[in-house]
């Protein structure tokens, strides 16, 4: 009841899921990533397993297409599952369940897979896949982000729009991009919105961020952010008294 788009950015090696959908909070339930393992998503009748297991088979050394493959071949439910599956390395694979509503399928291609269910038509992925495949000189949040713009000019979701979500890692095992809009009446203008703030906002902060095998990098830099707060605070409490 979604499209997606998963995808690795072969230049930075960042993974990433964009999903948006007529259903709460499916920015919740839909992508599953890990840093240098791989990018999941799990949508149609969701089970959540396909995307937390299949990240367990990636890490294991599976690709894509033998981890879904695997993934499938255990779910009972299979019929009404939709799943792509990007690797660390950029292969790809996609399924779509026979009894999954019209229109239901995938378009891949080089490193990403754009994946929809009960959508307008395949000019829905198709739409999505041409945003991403001409966007290669945009960080991959931006990437992700513009083809589900497409995806929803293209004629998006029947059933509406309520719910959006965007997740992207880098090297360490958080994300440096995770926003989602939960319950909107138009989502993606929404994430849109929180994504541009998160760029004046969040972006410069992640780049000095604790790091597995470093606490502390950037720490002068770090140290300057906290001076300067604190001195905005002293000023405002100042300003404070004298009115």
């Amino acid at each position: 009841m979604t499209f997606s788009i998963v995808a690795r950015d072969p230049r930075t090696g960042m993974l990433g899921v964009g999903t948006s959908s007529k259903a709460l909070a499916t920015g919740a339930m839909v992508p599953y990533v890990r840093a240098g393992v791989g990018a999941i998503a799990s949508q149609s009748f969701t089970n959540p397993y396909l995307g937390i297991d299949g990240l367990t088979l990636l890490e294991q050394g599976l690709t894509a297409a033998r981890a879904l493959e695997k993934l499938i071949d255990g779910d009972r439910g299979r019929e009404l599952r939709q799943v792509a599956v990007v690797d660390g390395d950029g292969n790809t694979a996609a399924y779509t369940g026979s009894r999954c509503i019209d229109w239901a399928g995938a378009v891949e291609g080089g490193g990403y897979v754009c994946v929809g269910n009960i959508i307008t038509g395949e000019e829905v992925v198709k739409a999505m896949a041409s945003a991403f495949a001409s966007s290669a000189d945009q960080p991959l949040p931006e990437r992700l982000l513009l083809a589900l713009e497409a995806g929803q000019d293209a004629g998006g979701y029947r059933r509406g729009r309520q719910a959006a979500g965007l997740v992207v890692v880098d090297t360490q095992e958080y994300p440096v991009c995770d926003l989602r809009v939960d319950d909107h009446p138009d989502p993606l203008v929404e994430l849109r919105r929180l994504y541009e703030v998160y760029e004046r906002e969040m972006a410069p902060y992640v780049q000095g961020m604790p790091r597995r095998d470093d606490y502390t990098p950037y720490w002068d830099a770090v140290l300057q952010v906290r001076d300067a707060i604190e001195s905005s605070l002293e000023e405002e409490a100042a300003a404070v008294k004298e009115s």
